[in-house]
């Protein structure tokens, strides 16, 4: 990525994020069976790697998961939507497809998931998002959990995201 990592100032909330190894998955992701299946198949892509490469993601593996799938291209620092799920499509409105988070998002939440994908890729790491109640704020009352993987490009450089949302009931509480 372009430049060090910039934690976002004023609004971030610290106990929504999760930045973890990918061998040693947090005990919360085992309350979130979307994700921890998503993970299960990364690691087994993967083997002994740091990572799989994009290449190597197969849709066949991740039967009942796409609906709820995200692909980004990491681009000047910014992630661009390669393949959204109708899950998320119908969440967030369809047309994610080719567009940035930048050019979907303002402000504060632009800083904070922009931040968190760049943790995904920068760090190689997993990286656990859960918008609670508690976490929510009165600009995001989506309440749901997002798990971001990074994915190589063929010179073994973290260069996309695979992501996973799953979302809660906008009367439910995510599991906390």
């Amino acid at each position: 990525m372009s430049g060090p990592i910039q934690r976002p100032m004023g609004t971030f909330r610290h106990g929504r994020l999760t930045v973890f190894s990918p061998g040693t998955p947090p005990d919360v992701l085992a309350r979130h069976p979307l994700a921890a299946r998503l993970l299960a198949v990364w690691n087994a892509w993967r083997g002994d790697r740091a990572m799989p490469e994009r290449d190597e993601v197969d849709p066949l593996d991740m039967r009942g998961l796409l609906e709820n799938i995200v692909l980004l291209d990491a681009v000047d620092g910014d992630f661009r939507f390669r393949l959204v799920g109708e899950a998320v499509n119908s969440r967030y409105g369809h047309g994610l497809k080719g567009h940035t988070l930048g050019e979907r998002l303002t402000g504060a939440a632009l800083d904070e998931t922009l931040y968190e994908h760049r943790r995904c890729v920068d760090d190689t790491a997993g990286v656990l998002v859960r918008n609670t109640r508690d976490a929510a704020t009165l600009n995001d009352q989506l309440l749901y959990t997002r798990l971001l993987l990074p994915l190589s490009d063929a010179t073994g450089r973290a260069r996309h995201v695979l992501g996973l949302m799953e979302f809660h009931g906008p009367d439910a509480c995510s599991p906390t």
